[in-house]
């Protein structure tokens, strides 16, 4: 099998989700400058960089990540290309339509284009998944979720008063991770 890792470093300043408390990094100690050891500090909320969320997340009495076995995050996987434009939404249509096949127990990794303005203003206006497809990854039977964007709900500048992440609930709901 072979393995690939897509997590990104984590970085002071890194860009996250505007609600959430900004990404600190700092050498607490360092050989340059004569300590006998390097350590270094990091402060940063959870959900920034590449993570991965567990049903707890948004589920009352989730299981918790240190609860999920291992086999969860490793195995067989897809990738379904759909570019799409910020803010637009990704549909069952445009999985169904893909022609990958994804099978019971994969890993699905959702390849939107959306990682290459990382770094930009325009990150946190990205593409997101309806509850359709929410509902398609569910029914296909897929253990794992991955996305090139910083959610897969609604963009935080697109969401109305008292949103409920709806994909959220329905992919965690049914215990499918989200990274």
């Amino acid at each position: 099998m072979e393995m690939v890792d897509l997590s990104r470093v984590i970085y002071d300043g890194m860009p996250k989700i505007p609600a959430l408390p900004e990404v600190h990094v700092r050498k607490f100690f360092s050989l340059e400058k004569g300590h006998p050891l390097n350590v270094t500090e990091l402060s940063l909320p959870c959900h920034a960089g590449t993570h991965v969320d567990a049903p707890v997340h948004i589920v009352p009495n989730g299981k918790s990540i240190d609860e999920m076995p291992l086999e969860c995050f490793v195995g067989p996987g897809a990738v379904i290309a759909v570019k799409k434009q910020g803010g637009e939404e990704i549909t069952a249509r445009d999985l169904d339509g893909s022609g990958v096949k994804v099978n019971r127990g994969d890993i699905l990794m959702l390849y939107t284009g959306w990682d290459e303005k990382f770094e930009s203003a325009d990150y946190n206006l990205h593409p997101y998944l309806s509850v359709d497809a929410a509902e398609w990854i569910v029914r296909k039977g897929v253990k794992l979720l991955g996305i090139d964007c910083i959610t897969v709900d609604l963009p935080t500048p697109l969401r109305p008063k008292g949103f409920a992440f709806p994909v959220h609930q329905t992919l965690l709901g049914n215990d499918v991770l989200i990274a």
